[in-house]
């Protein structure tokens, strides 16, 4: 540990600072005042007044030189310490940070909904880089806990207790039964778990969140449903049931705002509601994703018969 220097108070700036490390370094006054672009006597006063602010002798005079004392050479030290982190920053190169949105989602969010509004966003933001995944449910908090996006989109039930992350609720929405146009159901308005019995079903997979509400539904209201496909998303469902292979109960949005002529939505019952939410990491949040989340709220569709905006 070096001694600390007899200094006493705020005795010294940048630039007196600079003249000291000169002397030490050319040793002569003169040279120190051509090197430093200032007259001799001008060198000589600064360094007097440093010596009487500091309290402290840094040079002794001999044959025309200046021999720099014990807390000169110590001093020169920190000077060059200073002097090094300066010569850094100079040196640093300066990067613009990109400016860039990377956004995660599940399939059936995406390429209904969220694609054609981010489109539009990307229209009122020009200078924005955007980057969109596509993942399954499951897979949504792990690719925002991994930094690989700055903001989710998907069931607001997902939870992990190892993550801080900030919820921004989007939608509420209900699950409905989808049916072909053909199907005899049509005539009925509401569907109830009773109609599902002998139907072939086609649900989701267990990867897929809402796959545990409707095992619930279903083994409350003791029904053995004949499920004959299993899928990873809304999406999926709606291909077989527009083909007429079988009924689904699935969540209405954006199944209600897909032109699909051949699908037909019927409320369910016993109710079951969902809903969707922005997910951020708590640390994370900066103005890109709040404008994102802002536009995306204010332009999604208002409410229909089976979902609506959450009031924020």
């Amino acid at each position: 540990m070096r001694d600390e220097l007899p200094l006493s108070g705020s005795w010294a700036t940048l630039r007196e600072l600079e003249i000291i490390k000169t002397i030490i370094e050319v040793k002569t006054v003169t040279s120190a005042a051509e090197i430093l672009g200032v007259s001799q006597p001008a060198i000589s006063r600064a360094l007097t007044q440093i010596e009487t602010k500091s309290g402290v002798k840094f040079f002794n005079r001999k044959s025309g030189k200046l021999i720099p004392t014990s807390n000169a050479i110590a001093l020169y030290d920190e000077i060059l310490v200073i002097y090094n982190s300066f010569s850094k920053l100079n040196n640093l190169k300066w990067e613009k940070k990109k400016n860039h949105l990377k956004i995660v989602t599940t399939p059936t969010l995406a390429y209904n909904f969220l694609i054609p509004l981010t489109s539009n966003f990307k229209k009122e933001h020009p200078e924005l880089s955007i980057k969109l995944d596509i993942v399954t449910s499951s897979q949504l908090l792990t690719q925002l806990n991994e930094r690989n996006a700055d903001v989710a989109l998907g069931d607001s039930s997902l939870e992990n207790t190892a993550m801080k992350y900030d919820t921004y609720p989007l939608r509420k929405i209900k699950m409905v039964c989808a049916m072909n146009a053909f199907d005899p159901l049509v005539s009925k308005d509401v569907v109830t778990s009773d109609d599902l019995k002998n139907r072939d079903i086609i649900t989701f997979t267990n990867r897929n969140i809402a796959r545990s509400k409707l095992d619930h539904i279903f083994k409350t209201s003791e029904i053995d449903n004949n499920v004959i496909i299993e899928v990873p998303d809304s999406l999926s469902a709606l291909g077989f049931v527009r083909e007429n292979i079988g009924i689904s109960i699935l969540p209405s949005f954006p199944a209600s705002i897909i032109n699909e002529h051949q699908v037909i939505l019927r409320d369910f019952s016993p109710e079951i509601y969902n809903s969707i939410s922005f997910f951020v990491l708590s640390d994370t949040i900066n103005v890109n994703t709040s404008n994102f989340i802002e536009y995306i709220y204010n332009h999604q569709p208002g409410k229909d018969r089976f979902s609506y905006p959450i009031t924020q």
